[in-house]
């Protein structure tokens, strides 16, 4: 049979339940209500929901058919006018038989060794009443951890699976820091943990994140979507209250607030979309008998700080490599840790989160501790979103899907049937009391900020230094150029072009006549003197003559180029 896709709503007087049944016919629809259970069946579908309070079929009672989008509306009427039915919008919940939602409740806080011997006397009723109390936990308190099982390590939620991870270290899988699961007991893996942490740490790294922290601040000034919910939902609560009493039960209606279909204020926070009730409606009916409760709640909160550090990282975005850094951030999957007190949770948190993200930086961390408290104040809704986000991110990686197996879909159905708002509240104040010290880390983080100021301090002067230097530098190649200038300036060279005056006409005639004498032959005898010439002096008038010719043939050009 196929479970159907529904949603549920009430009123002050009825539930309405909306069904979704495409290609069927309504003479093939059948329905039954008996006192808190509503069972629908139109072949092949089938749907029975077990309500949080008795319902019955009257005159007020109605159903109705959209053939054309499939969808089945029934409207039951309350046996009890004005009760409030909670937890409507966990589906999961709902679609629990009556059996299972009372072994849900009844679940022990520990694990009970098979026979025990009860002293004579002894008030039995009581001894069960306090061993099924789970609201109020000493966080602080160390636990032992169970090993019943002698046969095999088991791991997961709840410690409830084995064998899974038998050939991991033959797959891809970079998540996994557990050397042998099926084998390795609790202690092992977690001196394996710290061992691999202390590996891990970057202490250059965290140095530079340090210093060079501009981007990483303002990640951390960043208001979450998970704050301002919170801070929707404590005015709607302010608003209308005016008395003490009347702010408690405004708060107690806030927890319920997606119930109502007239409630619009913190959609994004606590009611759930479409493709998230679709991967409700796929999760595994169960029914969790918790071993240890104060362990689940602890790995709660190891899971939401890689989930919330990812997400204040990557500024509310899932990214190809938030499947991975979520799972090594978190102890939980990554070395099957199964947490023993918050303190020991919120340490382990830190130090992976200082050795593997992106950024590694502590007030980071302590941000996303706060982000941690604001959620669980919105309470389990709003947690409940986050890992039906993680399923679905989980669930599309073909290695790290083995992650939704062993806790991703445990935590989800869990958180609808079994999870106590009240303790998921003690928790968050425990949280926001908690203070974590830099030396409980081990990695002596005071001592690398330290050296991380000093050597920024250092490189700030020699900076200084080498632009001084590079300034005097500057300063002497100016002067070296305005004495040069100078020196120029005394010197008048001459100019590589140099144009000569033009001659005036007596030069030009003078030039002109002395062309036509010397073009004439040379006689040697001077015709304007009537006397004899010596023959020495006819040599020395042809000297004269040859030495007119030359100079007439090297005569200067208007324009002479100077080398």
């Amino acid at each position: 049979m196929i479970t159907p896709r529904f949603s549920v709503q009430q009123d002050e007087t009825s539930v309405h339940v909306e069904i979704h049944a495409p290609h069927v016919r309504a003479q093939n629809i059948e329905f039954d209500v008996e006192d808190d259970q509503f069972k629908f069946f139109a072949n092949p579908y089938y749907l029975r929901l077990t309500f949080p309070g008795k319902v019955v079929e009257d005159e007020k009672s109605t159903a109705s058919l959209d053939a054309a989008s499939g969808n089945i509306t029934v409207t039951l009427s309350k046996q009890n006018p004005g009760e409030k039915f909670a937890n409507l919008d966990l589906l999961t919940s709902l679609l629990a038989t009556r059996r299972e939602k009372e072994a849900g409740n009844e679940g022990s806080q520990s694990k009970r060794h098979f026979i025990e011997e009860i002293k004579d006397g002894a008030d039995i009723g009581s001894t069960l009443q306090e061993a099924y109390l789970d609201e109020d936990f000493d966080w602080e308190i160390p636990q032992k951890l169970n090993n019943d099982n002698l046969l095999k390590e088991v791991y997961g939620f709840n410690q409830q699976y084995s064998g899974y991870l038998t050939h991991v270290h033959s797959t891809a899988n970079e998540i996994n820091e557990v050397g042998n699961p099926e084998s390795d007991t609790a202690e092992v893996r977690r001196q394996n943990r710290i061992s691999c942490e202390d590996a891990k740490f970057d202490e250059d790294y965290y140095m530079e994140n340090y210093i060079n922290d501009e981007f990483i601040q303002t990640l951390i000034q960043r208001k979450s979507r998970f704050y301002i919910a919170l801070q929707q939902q404590q005015q709607q609560a302010n608003k209308q209250s005016t008395s003490v009493d009347q702010l408690a039960a405004q708060v107690d209606q806030a927890l319920h607030t997606s119930d109502y279909k007239t409630s619009t204020e913190l959609t994004d926070a606590v009611e759930f979309t479409d493709t998230e009730k679709k991967i409700m409606l796929d999760l595994p009916r169960k029914t969790h008998i918790i071993g240890n409760k104060q362990s689940v709640y602890l790995g709660l909160v190891d899971i939401l700080f890689a989930y919330l550090l990812d997400q204040r990282i990557n500024q509310d975005e899932f990214t190809v490599e938030s499947a991975w850094s979520i799972g090594a951030v978190s102890a939980t999957l990554s070395n099957l840790e199964q947490f023993t007190s918050l303190r020991s949770t919120v340490v382990a948190c830190f130090r992976r989160g200082l050795a593997y993200p992106l950024y590694r930086n502590w007030e980071l961390c302590e941000k996303v501790l706060e982000d941690i408290c604001t959620i669980c104040q919105l309470g389990r809704r709003a947690i409940l979103k986050v890992f039906l986000q993680l399923k679905h991110l989980f669930d599309q990686h073909d290695v790290y899907y083995i992650y939704s197996k062993l806790y991703i879909d445990d935590y989800s159905v869990w958180l609808q049937t079994a999870a106590s708002d009240k303790v998921i509240g003690s928790l968050a104040h425990k949280l926001h009391r908690l203070e974590i010290d830099k030396d409980e880390i081990g990695w002596e983080l005071d001592a690398y900020e330290d050296l991380a100021l000093m050597t920024s301090e250092s490189d700030i002067e020699d900076e200084a230094g080498l632009a001084s230097a590079e300034q005097d530098v500057a300063v002497h190649k100016s002067e070296q150029k305005i004495s040069l200038k100078a020196d120029q300036g005394n010197s008048n060279p001459k100019p590589l072009i140099e144009v000569l005056d033009k001659p005036n006409a007596q030069q030009v005639a003078a030039q002109t006549s002395q062309k036509d004498a010397d073009s004439k032959p040379s006689t040697g005898v001077n015709l304007s003197t009537p006397a004899q010439t010596s023959v020495s002096d006819l040599l020395v008038l042809e000297d004269k003559n040859a030495e007119a010719k030359s100079q007439s043939k090297t005569k200067k050009p208007l324009i002479e180029i100077i080398d």
